[in-house]
């Protein structure tokens, strides 16, 4: 017990960044989900068919929208994290 306490702010600093990275590895995977939509959606046939035509159907329209809110989300989570880094550091 006195190992816990006597490591309390360095214990607490891991957890901040392993939320942290949990987070960005979320962040990534959205992303990547986006991309991989976007490809799948057009092949190279159609493309070279109709170069000037942009598809819109309320998939991409959506896969767009959760898009957004992961970027606004990230932001919150790293805003979130400085913020909590600053305090353990303050307080130690």
């Amino acid at each position: 017990m006195e190992w816990l306490r006597a490591n309390l702010v360095g214990i607490g600093i891991l957890a901040d960044a392993l939320t942290f990275a949990g987070g960005c590895i979320l962040t990534r995977d959205a992303f990547m989900r986006l991309r991989e939509l976007k490809h799948g959606r057009m092949d190279k046939r159609f493309r070279t068919e109709f170069p000037g035509l942009n598809l819109s159907d309320e998939e991409w329209k959506a896969a767009v929208k959760a898009l957004r809110w992961t970027v606004v989300g990230f932001g919150l989570m790293v805003l979130g994290f400085l913020l909590q880094l600053g305090l353990r550091v303050a307080g130690a």
